[in-house]
């Protein structure tokens, strides 16, 4: 695990070509960062894609930068600015926040996070608000209200999920409350609303489970519902737990699917992908299935889904940093096919994705 002070090497980013109806995946470039980006999103009214940068620490700080998408679909940097710490993780862009959108990041070593305006170019430019944290507190990740009321940051070393109202005019968020997942020291990773924004549903990193909650829309407060779902073979309290970690959790376009995502803390063994079908209102149905990946995922095991409802809704893509790879899938009835996978080598690779228009 990185303390936030390790120099992890250049970063690229890499642009691939999904075919939905040929099923294919291909590499079509791969462009130097301005640092290793472990995490991703995009501003598809600008054109830009943003990445927390792992760079060579400058004063104790890394980064994070602002990159315009060309007409291929490769990318050029357009600015980078410095971050409040010396991990940024998970970041989040809401498109109606403020006049050109905002930009939201949080820290895994440092326990803070932070809001930045952009301009109509989508580049980065001033921080709007701070975001502290009590000492011990490693965030990792966002979820944002269909209806755009409330945000949640999940905060794993704190064993909590935030909760936050969020105002539009100027993208700021003012802190509500806190809620824990189904088990003290669970760890609460990432998380996913279901599309009518009845459901959250959140991965705990090491409790190897997926909690659900109930979200109150007109207050944001969370209520767990007492159903937890396993996210490895094994079940909720395996015995081999500690040879696992939970990642990355999703929900198909159409709120139909919940997928979840594990990663092995072994090299040698794979990590676990698992798929839940979803009712109209968001509850649970029923399990579809719960499938190895092709290698450990090393820290990363990243899930990404399609978010449109073109021939490519049903499709999902996994990132491999253990083995440097980046994988289609397809969920084809209770089944999750493997379409195609593409080993990228040479450079370093793979963690977070974005699906471009």
């Amino acid at each position: 695990m990185l303390d936030g002070t390790q120099d992890v090497g250049k970063g690229f980013l890499y642009s691939l070509l999904v075919d939905a109806d040929a099923k294919t995946l291909t590499l079509e470039h791969t462009t130097p960062a301005a640092a290793a980006h472990p995490w991703l999103s995009v501003n598809r009214k600008a054109g830009v894609v943003y990445g927390s940068g792992w760079s060579p620490p400058t004063n104790g700080k890394r980064t994070f930068s602002s990159y315009s998408i060309k007409p291929d679909f490769s990318v050029s940097l357009l600015n980078t600015v410095v971050s409040c710490g010396t991990r940024p993780i998970a970041n989040d862009f809401i498109p109606e926040a403020g006049k050109h959108g905002v930009f939201y990041g949080v820290d895994f070593v440092t326990p803070c996070g932070e809001v930045w305006a952009v301009d109509e170019r989508g580049a980065l430019t001033s921080k709007i608000q701070a975001l502290e944290y009590a000492n011990g507190s490693t965030l990792h990740g966002f979820a944002t209200t269909p209806d755009l009321k409330h945000m949640y940051i999940t905060n794993l070393g704190l064993n909590t999920i935030q909760s936050y109202s969020l105002n539009l005019a100027n993208g700021s968020l003012t802190a509500l409350g806190n809620f824990t997942p189904s088990e003290l020291g669970a760890g609460p990773r990432h998380s996913a609303i279901t599309p009518n924004g009845a459901y959250l549903y959140v991965i705990d990193e090491e409790g190897l489970r997926v909690d659900q909650f109930t979200v109150d829309a007109p207050t944001g407060s969370l209520t767990y519902t007492s159903t937890s779902l396993a996210v490895t073979p094994f079940g909720l309290t395996p015995a081999n737990a500690s040879l696992y970690w939970g990642d990355e959790i999703t929900i198909s376009s159409d709120g139909r699917t919940l997928y979840a995502s594990t990663r092995s803390r072994v090299a040698s063994e794979p990590g676990y992908i698992s798929g839940w079908a979803l009712n109209p209102n968001g509850s649970l149905r029923e399990s579809l299935f719960n499938m190895a990946t092709p290698a450990g995922g090393g820290t990363s095991n990243i899930l990404s889904a399609s978010p449109w409802s073109d021939a490519s809704k049903d499709m999902l893509i996994l990132t491999d940093q253990d083995t440097d790879f980046v994988a289609l899938y397809e969920l084809q009835g209770s089944e999750l096919v493997l379409l195609d996978q593409v080993s990228i080598t040479g450079t370093n690779c793979c963690s977070g994705s974005v699906w471009l228009d």
